[in-house]
């Protein structure tokens, strides 16, 4: 259990130091930004309660917003998020054995099928999320649709290549 708690709070670290230091530079075009500081809440266990997974989204979000001197965008998105996961991300997770519960969702402890539509549900909701409080108005509705699109697919793909790199192999 200890190992767990190590791991993920090192990977949220890593995660967090990675999103502010790297990728909130990297742009493309001015419409895509990746966010793979996400991946710090999206593998989290399923196990873990509702409030603290909310708290967890919430302090993550808080401080991409206060290094990036954002009036709040990240939270209200990762916490939108993380809300979503807990009324069906664990489900996505999950769905051969709504019993089943899972250390570290990932690449290798979840069929990649599933993983991967529940990386792209989540980003979807994120970016969505973040990409209407930011423009904050209908009036260019097809250029934040596009944005939030390149944001959605450029984090889903970044997410899936950090899994299918980084995670060690099945066994």
């Amino acid at each position: 259990m200890t190992k767990l708690v190590l791991s993920n709070i090192f990977r949220f670290v890593v995660l967090i130091v990675l999103q502010i230091l790297l990728l909130n530079y990297v742009s493309f075009g001015g419409y895509m930004i990746p966010f793979i500081y996400i991946l710090a809440v999206l593998m989290l266990p399923t196990r873990l309660g509702n409030i603290p997974l909310l708290l967890i989204a919430f302090a993550a979000g808080a401080l991409i917003d206060i290094f990036c001197n954002i009036p709040g965008f990240h939270t209200f998105s990762c916490t939108m998020m993380a809300f979503i996961r807990v009324i069906i991300g664990n489900r996505m997770l999950t769905r051969d054995d709504p019993e089943a519960v899972i250390d570290v969702p990932s690449a290798y402890t979840v069929p990649l099928q599933p993983f991967a539509m529940y990386l792209l549900v989540m980003s979807v909701v994120y970016s969505f999320t973040y990409c209407m409080l930011e423009s904050f108005s209908f009036g260019n509705f097809w250029m934040t649709m596009l944005s939030m699109l390149l944001d959605a697919v450029g984090t889903w793909l970044l997410l899936m290549l950090s899994q299918l790199l980084i995670s060690p192999q099945k066994k």
